[in-house]
């Protein structure tokens, strides 16, 4: 009774920035919105594609590895199985609800670690930027 889901139209980009701000957890899918839903500082779950071999288990644990480092196992530990169930990893029955209820417990603390984690993005600067000083130090 305190979960609402809504299937909403495609939207242009700037709304759908909007709407991942408005939630209190997001479920995402691909790389442009994974990328957006880390952007507006809301926890977040990212169903990544599909790639040949399972390449993309890679990914997603590399991913998970940064972003659950330093959280209290009490809180990276059901996150990481929670991700893990909804990208088909193989988890036990059961694993989706038990690492949900793990982490409603806990929503005030999911909540600060993902605006840590956007502040932390920021910290290396504009990517253009830093391109373009890339280039002039190579330059001269």
């Amino acid at each position: 009774g305190r979960v609402e889901a809504r299937f909403l139209p495609f939207l242009p980009q700037a709304s759908y920035d909007e709407l991942l701000w408005a939630c209190d957890l997001n479920f995402v899918r691909g790389e442009d919105s994974f990328v957006r839903a880390q952007w507006a500082a809301r926890p977040f779950v990212w169903q990544i594609y599909p790639q040949a071999e399972r390449a993309h288990d890679a990914k997603l644990e590399s991913f998970l590895d940064l972003y659950c480092t330093g959280l209290d196992p009490a809180l990276g530990v059901p996150l990481r199985r929670l991700w893990n169930a909804w990208n088909g990893g193989g988890a036990r029955p059961g694993t989706m609800r038990d690492s949900w209820a793990a982490l409603a417990a806990r929503t005030s603390e999911l909540r600060r670690h993902a605006h840590i984690w956007a502040r932390t993005l920021l910290l290396p600067g504009e990517l253009a930027a830093n391109l373009a000083q890339f280039c002039e130090e190579r330059l001269k």
